[in-house]
């Protein structure tokens, strides 16, 4: 079955609200069930089939287990109403991600993993019990076992009353501050598709501390690697704490000639130490406004 196809446009507000959740408990994102009003910059490439059959009690996030403190195991389903979706598996501050398309029909609920193309059909539950309410898993492609088990992750929108953030603004009210934003890059590929490389950054305390993460990947794949960042004057200097590493630089805030601002890394600790310069895409939407 040919499943409804989400732009890559769209894809950008899932990379961004789920690189959050479960990389920093602090951070609070907005419900994996919103409506499509709070996907940002959301776009329906056209298609001629009609959309799948999705089971509505499958949307949300469904967490194998509990991770909170760096180094812990994550896995992940998350589900999209639209019918496409990610697993995420690693440890918090570094994980890999995997989007799909998916349907639902009959107690089986089928899996097209985007990049590959490889389809499977795991037999599906949903319980309850005083734990919470369990998405059970039989023949789950992505884990070992018989049956594998993800529980519900609660809905956080409650926390959020001013609704979604918008990615992309105008560059007039942004002032000189690296924090709070996403900095980032597209690249259409020849051979179909397109990658991405974007620094997100939450805001800065007074000493210029903050805290983030670096996306790398494609549409279809990526990396998320959680960060810490320390601003001072024209220098910054990057901590990727999962891999104990450390990087100095020097930064500079630049604009182009449509007013756009840009954040330019004299040797970029996540391309081969060159040089490398990344469009301001908007706020930095991991938590409440």
């Amino acid at each position: 079955m040919s499943l409804r196809t989400l732009c890559p446009s769209s894809l950008i507000a899932a990379v961004l609200v789920l690189a959050a959740l479960q990389q920093d408990p602090d951070l609070v994102a907005p419900a994996a069930s919103t409506s499509e009003a709070a996907w940002v910059d959301e776009e329906i490439c056209p298609e001629d089939q009609a959309p799948a059959a999705i089971d509505p009690r499958l949307v949300g996030m469904w967490h194998r287990y509990e991770a909170a403190a760096d180094g812990d195991p994550i896995r992940f389903y998350f589900f999209h109403p639209d019918g496409f979706g990610i697993y995420r598996y690693g440890r918090v501050g570094l994980t890999n991600t995997h989007s799909f398309d998916y349907s639902s029909a009959g107690g089986s609920l089928e899996l097209k993993f985007r990049k590959t193309g490889v389809t499977d059909a795991p037999r599906y539950s949903i319980e309850e019990d005083a734990d919470g309410t369990w998405l059970v898993l039989r023949g789950d492609p992505r884990e070992a076992g018989d049956v594998v088990r993800y529980r519900r992750a609660p809905d956080m929108s409650a926390a959020c009353d001013s609704g979604p953030i918008a990615l992309r603004g105008g560059p007039g009210a942004f002032g000189g501050s690296l924090g709070g934003r996403l900095w980032g890059e597209e690249q259409r590929y020849a051979t179909g598709g397109m990658g991405f490389a974007m620094y997100q950054l939450q805001p800065q305390a007074i000493d210029g501390r903050g805290v983030g993460w670096y996306h790398r990947g494609d549409y279809d794949e990526w990396q998320t690697e959680s960060l810490t960042y320390r601003q001072q004057g024209t220098n910054i200097t990057l901590g990727f704490t999962l891999r104990h590493e450390w990087s100095h630089t020097l930064v500079a805030l630049g604009e182009l000639p449509d007013g756009t601002r840009t954040l330019s890394l004299q040797e970029d600790p996540r391309d081969y130490w060159r040089p490398h310069t990344y469009r301001d895409l908007g706020p930095s939407f991991a938590a409440c406004p």
